[in-house]
């Protein structure tokens, strides 16, 4: 179950939020239903009636500052070509997921730029913007705070390049004139890339078992070996050792992975044991659900629990503060390669490419675990030993 785009739950109230952008454009926040299915029936069709008008098809019950200034957009400006993007061919092959990340990011481009024409952003314009979203201003006097956002800056310069990429092969700018395909930033990295220790992975899936959550103790445990996008983890289909392999197509690459989970034998005693267990919450659809409701898992409900857990595991392992989630695919992909599997072999598991794993171990995790250089010189010392 994915997300609803702008469904906010506060103090057990819904309401539907519309982003800045949105709010900008006429869009109004709505207090919606206390029924929970209510709520989110009816964030879903605001989101409907959002995505009619951004393809141009303004609802008869959006706001009326909504329709007031709905209007198609002049011909070659920005806004024109957001729509056209939108429609397009390269929006359609898109993930879901890379849609609603990347929805945000043209909002905000089109409240910036929306009436310019397209061939009217320079390089300059380009520094501009990301220096606007760069760094924000929090209260006055004392209170005064400046927060630097690199991650999200970033993230919008990306989307205008790929924007204006397609502007090229649509003619709305002239080819090889991209003025954000080199912008000359560098994402600052906030911290080291952490890999789990196989203690971290036992503490934190029995600090997870002990709060109640055992499912996500089993995606811990699972993602250890598998190594898979969190979204991709928390869609596998049920297991059984009859059925042996997993079979699944990643969301968003659409590659096909067989994973042998029936070859390992603690995740088969950590399965069939759940399988067993008389209180155990099961799904036709889903190996691992919410404990709570039975209901499919959102990554953002899963992040949340995660957070829970690992707050409490670090009262007794305090290596466990600073562990993510994802980085569990990037421990995947290090054992593997220690255990002496070639980057096919890697991808053949975790869905990379074999050059993806290739620049994973190059670049965060193969120096730093020093394996890999360790086995390099006992080769050595054994290769000078037969030859003295």
């Amino acid at each position: 179950m994915s997300r609803v785009r702008h469904f906010v739950e506060k103090a057990g109230r819904f309401y539907w939020q519309p982003s800045a952008a949105l709010r900008a454009a006429g869009w109004r926040p709505e207090r919606l239903p206390d029924d929970r299915a209510a709520a989110l029936a009816r964030a879903e069709t605001l989101n409907m009636d959002v995505d009619a008008w951004r393809r141009g098809e303004v609802s008869p019950a959006a706001p009326p500052a909504v329709v007031a200034r709905s209007r198609k957009p002049a011909a070659g400006t920005v806004a024109a070509l957001i729509a056209d993007y939108r429609r397009s061919r390269w929006w359609a092959k898109l993930a879901v997921s890379t849609r609603r990340d990347y929805e945000w990011c043209l909002d905000l481009i089109e409240s910036w730029a929306g009436d310019m024409p397209a061939r009217a952003i320079t390089p300059p314009a380009v520094q501009a913007l990301y220096a606007a979203q760069l760094r924000r201003v929090e209260g006055t006097g004392r209170a005064r705070r400046v927060i630097e956002t690199p991650a999200k800056a970033a993230a919008v310069i990306r989307v205008l390049r790929l924007l204006l990429g397609v502007g090229e092969r649509l003619g709305y700018i002239p080819a090889g004139s991209n003025p954000a395909a080199r912008p000359g930033i560098s994402l600052r990295r906030q911290r080291e890339p952490v890999l789990w220790s196989g203690e971290a992975v036992r503490h934190m899936a029995a600090v997870a078992d002990r709060l109640g959550w055992r499912s996500v103790g089993t995606g811990i445990l699972l993602n250890e070996w598998l190594g898979q996008r969190e979204g991709d983890l928390l869609a596998l289909p049920p297991w059984s050792r009859e059925a042996g392999t997993l079979v699944l197509r990643q969301s968003k690459t659409g590659r096909r992975v067989a994973l042998p989970i029936h070859l390992v034998p603690h995740l088969v005693e950590r399965l069939e044991g759940e399988a067993a267990r008389r209180d155990a919450v099961r799904s036709l659809s889903r190996l691992l659900v919410h404990d709570r409701t039975g209901q499919p898992w959102s990554t953002h409900t899963w992040r949340h629990v995660f957070a829970e857990i690992r707050a409490e595991a670090a009262r007794e392992m305090p290596a466990c503060a600073d562990l993510r989630f994802a980085e569990l695919r990037h421990t995947a992909v290090t054992r593997l390669h220690e255990a002496g599997v070639d980057e096919q072999g890697i991808a053949g598991v975790t869905g990379h490419t074999p050059g993806s794993v290739r620049a994973i171990l190059d670049r965060h995790y193969l120096v730093r675990t020093g394996k890999a250089a360790e086995r390099a010189f006992k080769a050595r010392l054994e290769a000078e030993r037969g030859g003295a």
